[in-house]
């Protein structure tokens, strides 16, 4: 799984996602990433922040905040996951075609429309794939219960990390400037590409939690990202102060999708993803 929480979103479209955290799983680290850039460190400063509050949140409002009491449970869960993990070879299938302009023409992204189509199109395997097997929304974490209100939240929280980002990015934008160019039509495309980032991922964590339970699942994402990385690290002459910082990496990774576990709800996260994965363009003044 984790394997594809990194190919997919930077090898099936462009190389704007450098810095997405916490999906880079198996992106190749570079010394210049670990030792905290001003854009990684604020990264990774506002996820914890966001993350914290939506806990904190969840413990105070639990009513409020309560996983949803919808459970997907399948009969065979390795089946199911098997199947998940098919329709995200067949993305990365896609995502190739993408890449040698074999979709929807779209002459240098003119279209925005048109790119959003193309991005609904790469990751199109995650809902056939619900809608083939007959399953419910609930089984990509979008349950239907309050989902205006989840959203809201979201905004809430997209909002308040921008401005976390605001405050601990060094040299950042002005906040007006930041909202005013996040918060825009323009970006719809990197808005569908990363909610349905955020639905695949459900696809495989709820498949592959059903069959080896949730702890187990975050165990061996986290055993993936440290066994991708750690022995090419040290055949590199990593340090244990950037060893160190690849743990720190993991942890945050684990605790975010322990959130996503825990709310079983991409519909909060995955604005808070899409404007944190925006920032890369314009968390700095051009």
């Amino acid at each position: 799984m984790a394997l594809f929480l990194s190919i997919g979103p930077c090898t099936l479209t462009s190389n704007r996602l450098k810095y997405l955290y916490p999906l880079l799983m198996f992106q190749k680290l570079d010394k210049n990433n670990l030792i905290m850039d001003p854009h990684y460190k604020a990264l990774i400063i506002t996820y914890t922040t966001v993350v914290a509050i939506w806990f904190a949140c969840y413990y105070f409002l639990k009513k409020s905040f309560s996983p949803s009491t919808e459970i997907f449970t399948p009969k065979k869960p390795y089946m199911e996951f098997a199947f998940a993990f098919l329709a995200c070879l067949i993305i990365l299938g896609i995502g190739q075609l993408y890449i040698n302009g074999l979709l929807i023409p779209n002459p240098k992204n003119k279209s925005r429309i048109i790119e959003a189509l193309n991005q609904a199109l790469i990751f199109s395997p995650t809902l056939v794939l619900v809608w083939i097997r007959k399953q419910p929304l609930i089984s990509l974490w979008l349950p239907k219960k309050n989902l205006l209100w989840r959203f809201g939240v979201g905004f809430f929280l997209s909002s308040l990390s921008l401005f976390v980002y605001w405050v601990v990015r060094e040299n950042s934008a002005p906040l007006n400037f930041i909202f005013k160019n996040i918060y825009h039509p323009k970006n719809v495309s990197h808005m569908v590409q990363v909610i349905m980032e955020d639905l695949t991922i459900a696809l495989l964590f709820v498949r592959l939690s059903s069959w080896i339970g949730g702890k187990w699942t975050l165990i061996l994402v986290a055993f993936l990202f440290a066994a991708g990385h750690i022995p090419s690290m040290l055949s590199e002459g990593y340090s244990f102060t950037e060893l160190g910082t690849l743990l720190l990496d993991s942890s945050l990774g684990v605790i975010v999708l322990l959130a996503l576990y825990r709310s079983k709800d991409v519909a909060w996260f995955f604005l808070v993803h899409f404007v944190l994965d925006m920032t890369q363009f314009y968390g700095v003044t051009p």
